[in-house]
């Protein structure tokens, strides 16, 4: 049977090992900032945060439905936000469809934008996008807020 860390995996059997002590606190901090995120989202008409059982799961992406994803993506990437789509899949890789797409994957095509997230933001950080995210819809034609 084949050795699965020789000595080109050490290094990263070895970082993950000193992660693994850590994942408690990342843990707590991913969960904490996915509910701040929550929180903050409440105050835009239209915004679905998709929900990841945070209760049950630590999340790695804060991923948002809204309308106007692709103007909305543009206006925050030049704000300096760094939000995200998941792209197409490749040529090669598709299917051909014997029917229209599922509502599901035309959302995520259309709809959903990723926040950033990772567990050095801040909730100012959080509030910061938010705001950004909420003047991006109106410019957009979107719903408005309470806070923008």
């Amino acid at each position: 049977m084949p050795q699965c860390t020789g000595p080109a995996q050490r290094p990263q059997v070895d970082l993950a090992l000193a992660q693994l002590g850590h994942f408690a606190t990342t843990e707590h901090t991913r969960r904490r900032l996915w509910r701040t995120y929550q929180e903050a989202l409440a105050s835009l008409d239209g915004v679905m945060l998709v929900d990841v059982d945070v209760d049950h799961a630590v999340p790695h992406l804060c991923q948002v439905r809204i309308p106007h994803r692709d103007q909305v993506f543009t206006d925050m990437r030049a704000a300096g936000i760094g939000v995200g789509v998941q792209p197409p899949q490749p040529r090669a890789a598709r299917v051909p469809l014997l029917a229209a797409p599922p509502a599901g994957h035309r959302a995520g095509r259309q709809e959903i934008l990723s926040l950033p997230f990772h567990q050095h933001l801040t909730e100012r950080d959080i509030e910061h996008v938010v705001i950004v995210l909420g003047q991006a819809l109106q410019r957009a034609g979107g719903p408005s807020c309470a806070t923008c």
